[in-house]
């Protein structure tokens, strides 16, 4: 029995081992790409966003459409396609603060941590930024450790 917890607990230390290197190994890959200077150099909105903006994440084909935002409440929901259907899922809230790469920046944060929401999405952290009038520059985070987030890539949203 010892043998089999003994056994049990380093292959756990193993998968936490191997998400901390693989999600360090990403974040530097982002923090190398191109949009990242571009996101640098942007800032909060200087007017929260509100209404339909159209998503896209470049080199990807994905089902998602955008986010539709609510500036009054300040929340929002994602658009998907799914089956010729459109469809409203993952509601979300936002906040403004430092970003939590880039800490240095003020970023818009949109928060999925509600507790309604499936256990994965809660421990996502998207945090925005407008590069240009009614265009929005996002960066994907997982904090599947406290104090450790993982950049997966970046989106962006246009009016």
């Amino acid at each position: 029995m010892k043998s089999a917890i003994i056994l049990f607990s380093c292959f756990f230390l193993l998968i936490i081992f191997f998400s901390i290197l693989l999600g360090s190994i990403r974040s530097i890959q982002i923090k190398h790409k191109p949009e990242q200077k571009e996101f640098l150099s942007g800032k909060v909105p200087s007017k929260m966003p509100d209404g339909f903006y159209k998503g896209t994440v470049k080199g990807l084909k994905v089902p998602w459409l955008g986010k539709k935002f609510d500036s009054a409440q300040m929340s929002g929901i994602n658009v998907f396609k799914e089956q010729n259907k459109t469809t409203e899922n993952y509601p979300f809230t936002l906040s403004v603060g430092k970003g939590i790469q880039d800490k240095d920046l003020t970023v818009l944060k949109i928060d999925y941590s509600d507790n309604k929401h499936p256990w994965w999405l809660r421990y996502i952290l998207d945090e925005v930024v407008e590069i240009a009038p009614g265009k929005l520059l996002g960066k994907v985070h997982i904090m599947l450790i406290p104090g450790l987030p993982c950049t997966i890539g970046y989106f962006e949203l246009k009016k």
